[in-house]
């Protein structure tokens, strides 16, 4: 037996002992009874274990406990309330967690590290976040293969002639299993012909696909029999029969595309994302073809069949498109714990007296993946012959300055967690110095950021001298100023002389630095944009698709200037693009456009601005996630990009990558686009939406969506109005805020959905902005309130806490305008742009990727 065999068996062992103690009552076969409705496998090994068949929230993986094995967890439909929004499951041994939809009050199975003998526990919440329901259970050693859930459910009336059948399973399943003799399908005594098969990517999920289309009108019974079995070989645990009815309708064509996870983090390896194709309603569409993408294969790497493979820590994005529908999935990529360090230069030499060298440390974790470690420490073997010390300021615990004190040499030694490194450093008389040469030669800087030059000392012949003695000095200091590593922090606009000096030697850079007086900011979700007093437009934040419009398809975490030299009176930005009114009153765009949402009559993205299609003169214009509208100076509504529920108004669902006109002939004050709706405001100050309307974000009292513009019900009569993921909201002339919509959730209620409600908190406003999932609003004195989700901080308060009532933004600032997208919020108040929430891609502008619940100044400002 080999020693990994034996490290097995006996982790077994101890799990089932600790089992057999817990649950005294259960069978001596380990195999631990559960909760009602709750389904907890037991241990697979991670790399083995294909991925979950429907994680729609996210997913955070922690480091193994033991054996690196996961578990998957499920809840049956009906065992959470029918309230209940998300479910959290959470391995408390090993701290992974997994956040997943509840629909029907249950869940389709998801993974989270753990082993035998743990505890896992789920909790579920509603929309407001309050907890309806919570269960726990240990994993078992054995635990048979159950049925989750089917699709059509027993009893079902209307399933589609040519639908498949689905069928979840509690953990993945053999697909060597699935023989015609393991699912069958039978209209009384006569078996229906078909073909069984895991759906792509997916381990737990099967489909059972008719040979052809059924009989309308008919009694069909399915039977999934205890040939399937698990991955371990063990059979379903007990045969299950589903009746159903089929109705006299078919599916039809594909209609939106899924990721799941939409949302995980991950600490290398690889993850199997799921992508899922329905037609209108929602029936899923087995055998459609999907091609994936990453936002940056160096870092995430992504196969045909949507295998994610972490390739270097950060966020990404990753794509799925399918018969000209797409979705994306962020994945971030977190680092693990350090396995090695290596320290460079090796060998050192550094002269004695006085003289230093820098040291620099890297570390790895176990998958060789360089990482950032919070704290290291570094000690010397001697420290009369040398003595070590981390270098202070920004460069971080990877760095220290070793300084020499006599002849001789010392070990340096650097510890990161559980891993460390040595050098041999080596105690010299040192030379004097010939030379110093800074790099760069020049160079340009935003105010209040920071710069790190360079400084190179050599002897006179040239040799370079490591860690000699460099002083740091500015001219004028007003313009910028230095430390003693090099950092240049600038000050005020201008250019300024730095220069380092070593010995009787020095050299001088010139340092420019370049003010950035903002006009007004807008919030993107993953990025945002500015307009510069003099029109100059400046992004920052996620670049995947070119929504920086800088050029090139590089992420920044400080404001960039997008390419073209144009002039802009307004911007408007979504994730993947970004669109803008010159001052000349055209419209151009930049970023995605795989659905024509740039407006040039192509399909072909662009990193820099591009001019929408027409001759049209303009007062407006507004971009979603993929469509765009424009209002003419006269009134005139048209919009472009994708129109698969109907958001473009033309009366159509064809997408268009030129403008069309809005049907209806209204004519409009105002616009605002959702995620996949748009609104505005037309003659009389009466709003009018059309679109998608699964939610009620069009305000109209269904959930039809509408090709055409479809009037508001309850009268209201608006001076502003803003559209958010599935959400609407307006303001009255007399400063009361209504909203509309939100289902933060896929249940829907067979009702119709509410009215418009007013916000509450009884505060008078004269502007309002929608994200996804909160909304904001200036009040009549400049203040502003926020109110909706708060996970990122995005309601600007401070805290993380979700309120339905609003709170106000901290910091006393008083606003000109606000602008929110995804789950981050940016304003313009006396003069100054800030930003705050969910700053993952840099998109608050502070030059970090930290999110801020508070408002931060986007960096480049005086």
């Amino acid at each position: 037996m080999t020693s990994d065999s034996m490290h097995r068996r006996q982790a077994a062992v101890i799990g089932l002992l600790a089992l057999l103690v817990r649950c005294s009552g259960d069978p001596p076969t380990g195999v631990v009874k559960r909760p009602t409705g709750m389904l907890v496998s037991n241990p697979l090994v991670s790399h083995a274990a294909p991925a979950p068949s429907r994680l729609t929230t996210s997913v955070r993986a922690a480091g193994a406990v033991g054996e690196d094995t996961m578990v998957y967890v499920a809840l049956e439909p009906g065992t959470a309330p029918a309230t209940g929004v998300t479910a959290t499951v959470r391995g408390l041994a090993s701290g992974a967690t997994a956040t997943t939809a509840v629909q029907d009050g249950g869940f389709d199975p998801v993974p989270v590290t753990a082993r035998a003998g743990d505890v896992v526990e789920v909790t579920v919440r509603d929309a407001s976040g309050a907890e309806v329901f919570r269960a726990s259970q240990a994993v078992p050693i054995i635990r048979r293969l159950v049925v989750v859930r089917t699709d059509p459910s027993p009893g079902r009336r209307d399933q589609p002639l040519n639908g498949s059948l689905i069928i979840v399973f509690s953990e993945p399943v053999a697909s060597a299993s699935l023989t015609a003799s393991a699912v069958q399908l039978s209209r009384g005594n006569t078996a229906v012909a078909g073909s069984v098969s895991l759906l792509q990517g997916s381990g737990t999920t099967v489909a059972f696909t008719p040979a052809a289309p059924l009989a309308p009108n008919t009694d069909y019974v399915l039977l999934v029999t205890t040939v399937v079995t698990d991955l371990d070989g063990d059979p379903l645990d007990a045969p299950i029969t589903v009746t159903f009815r089929t109705g006299v309708s078919s599916t039809g064509p594909p209609a939106s595309i899924s990721v799941s996870p939409d949302t995980i983090q991950m600490t290398g390896g690889t993850y199997q994302l799921v992508a899922t194709v329905r037609d209108a309603a929602r029936n899923v569409l087995v055998g459609q073809p999907v091609t994936w993408s990453s936002s940056d294969p160096n870092g995430l790497a992504v196969s045909a069949t949507g295998l994610v493979t972490a390739v270097a820590t950060g966020s990404y994005d990753v794509t799925a498109a399918s018969n000209g529908l797409t979705a994306a999935a962020r994945v971030v990529v977190a680092a693990g714990l350090p396995a090695t360090v290596t320290i460079s230069p090796a060998p050192a030499t550094v002269g004695a007296e006085g003289d230093t060298i820098k040291l620099s440390a890297t570390v790895r974790d176990g998958r060789d993946r360089v990482i950032t470690y919070p704290s290291m420490t570094w000690t010397s073997s001697a420290p009369t012959v040398a003595s070590v010390a981390q270098t202070s300021g920004d460069i971080g615990p990877a760095a220290a300055t070793v300084t020499g004190v006599s002849l001789g040499s010392a070990t340096i030694r650097a510890t990161a967690g559980p891993a460390s490194g040595t050098v041999l450093v080596t105690v010299t008389t040192p030379p004097p110095a010939g030379s110093v040469t800074v790099t760069p030669a020049s160079a340009t800087m935003l105010v209040r950021m920071s710069k790190r030059l360079s400084a190179s000392v050599r002897d006179a012949n040239g040799r370079v001298l490591p860690g000699r003695p460099v002083a740091w000095s500015t001219v004028p200091a007003s313009v910028a100023t230095v430390d003693a590593t090099g950092l240049v922090t600038g000050v005020d606009s201008g250019s300024a002389a730095v220069i380092a000096t070593s010995g009787d030697v020095s050299d001088t850079t010139s340092v420019t630095v370049v003010a950035i007086h903002f006009a007004s900011v807008v919030a993107g979700g993953g990025h945002s944009c500015g307009i510069r007093t003099d029109g100059a437009a400046y992004c920052w934040g996620d670049n995947g698709n070119g929504q920086l419009g800088d050029g090139t398809h590089v992420s920044r975490p400080i404001p960039a200037a997008v390419a073209g030299g144009l002039s802009f009176a307004t911007l408007s930005a979504s994730s993947y693009e970004t669109c803008g009114l010159t001052t000349g009153r055209a419209a151009y765009c930049w970023g995605y456009n795989i659905e024509g949402q740039v407006g040039d009559s192509t399909t072909a993205s662009s990193a820099v601005p591009v001019a929408v299609a027409g001759t049209l003169t303009l007062s407006a214009v507004v971009a979603s996630d993929y469509h765009a509208c424009v209002l003419t100076v006269s009134g005139a509504a048209y919009c472009w990009g994708t129109n698969w529920t109907g958001q473009l108004g033309d009366g159509s669902f064809t997408s268009s990558p030129v403008p069309v006109a809005v049907t209806g002939g209204l004519t409009f004050t105002a616009l605002a686009v959702g995620a996949n709706h748009t609104c505005g405001i037309a003659s009389g100050d009466k709003p009018y939406c059309w679109g998608f309307n699964r939610d009620g974000q069009l305000g109209d009292g269904t959930r039809i969506p509408s090709a055409a513009p479809v009037a508001v019900a309850g009268g209201l009569t608006l001076s502003a109005i803003a559209a958010g993921f599935s959400q609407t909201c307006g303001v009255t002339p007399g400063g009361t805020a209504y909203c509309w919509g939100g289902g933060f959730s896929d249940t829907l209620s067979p009702t119709p959905p509410p009215p418009p409600e007013v916000v509450p908190g009884g505060l008078s406003f004269i502007a309002v902005t929608v994200g996804q999932g909160h909304a904001c609003g200036i009040t009549t004195l400049g203040a502003a309130y926020c109110w909706g989700f708060n996970y990122a901080g995005q309601l600007g308060d401070g805290s993380t806490t979700d309120t339905s009532t609003p709170v106000a933004v901290a910091g006393g600032l008083t606003f000109s305008a606000l602008s929110a997208r995804g789950a981050n919020t940016c304003g313009f108040a006396s003069g100054v742009a800030y930003c705050w929430g969910d700053n993952g891609s840099g998109q608050l502008g502070d030059g970090s990727t930290a999110s801020r619940s508070v408002p931060v100044r986007v960096a480049g400002q005086p």
